[in-house]
């Protein structure tokens, strides 16, 4: 392979995580509702920044967790920096717990992430609410996060063989 090849695939390696977190944000903001309206959106950049943040960090550095939280901001048309915000809170604890998730089974990861996204949905009902004056209903917020909660298997899978083939053995 040569020189610029190589380039090219550190350049892609390097900013996997990043791509899919921009393109988890695209298909939230699309005005695509799954099951014909009757569920939610899943928030698959919650996903993508806690599963990178477990098994490549260093692939997900907090500028890029960052970028993915003001896209989607500017995208859904949030409060400027809101998901920032909770994206770089959760890539924050999510790393500070990384040593106990490693060589875990998948249900105790999931159990992780499920407990990551209720405390996401306590963080953005709670700013929401402040924004707005009155404490909002949780109900649309609550359904978002079982959807994403109920999701992160399939992407756990799909990004562990993601890591596993193209960042560990590529």
């Amino acid at each position: 392979m040569g020189y610029r090849a190589e380039n090219l695939l550190g350049i892609l390696k390097a900013t996997t995580p990043m791509l899919l977190g921009m393109i988890g944000v695209i298909i939230l903001a699309l005005p695509l509702r799954l099951f014909e309206g009757i569920g939610p959106t899943p928030i698959i950049p919650l996903v993508v920044v806690f599963f990178w943040s477990i098994y490549a960090p260093d692939y997900l550095p907090s500028v890029s967790v960052f970028f993915i939280g003001i896209l989607q901001d500017l995208l859904t048309g949030g409060p400027l920096g809101l998901w920032a915000v909770v994206y770089l809170v959760t890539q924050f604890v999510v790393m500070s717990q990384r040593a106990y998730f490693h060589g875990r089974e998948q249900k105790v990861v999931w159990l992780g992430f499920a407990l990551v996204a209720g405390g996401v949905s306590l963080m953005v009902w709670l700013v929401m609410s402040l924004m707005s004056g009155v404490l909002l209903p949780v109900r649309t917020l609550l359904g978002q996060m079982a959807a994403t909660v109920l999701i992160y298997p399939l992407f756990g899978i799909a990004f562990g063989q993601l890591h596993h083939r193209v960042l560990v053995e590529g």
